[in-house]
């Protein structure tokens, strides 16, 4: 890939384009993307948390967050941050809008 094009990638990553869209997009493997955006230090949906980012999430998720807010915040999957917020003891919520009627 070409220079420009890895600013576009990562561009296009931190606005919340997937892998496979980013690598249609550019002619390029899914892992290719994956890589360039690992190999310059970003984080990519595939990567664990940190332990200081489980602290921050639990607390963010316990004053009102979705798991799919932190999980955006975080880029990881939603499911990553559920499987943190369990072990980490976190009381989850039920799925759905909380006190909308």
């Amino acid at each position: 890939m070409k220079p420009e094009e890895v600013e576009q990638v990562v561009a296009a990553f931190k606005a919340g384009a997937s892998m496979q869209k980013l690598a249609d997009r550019f002619g390029v493997d899914r892992t290719t993307i994956l890589r360039r955006l690992q190999g310059l230090g970003l984080r990519t949906r595939f990567s664990k948390l940190e332990p200081d980012d489980v602290q921050v999430a639990a607390e963010l998720y316990r004053s009102g967050w979705t798991i799919d807010e932190l999980a955006r915040l975080h880029h990881v999957a939603a499911s990553t941050v559920r499987a943190y917020m369990l072990d980490a003891g976190v009381a989850l919520r039920r799925r759905g809008r909380q006190g909308f009627k």
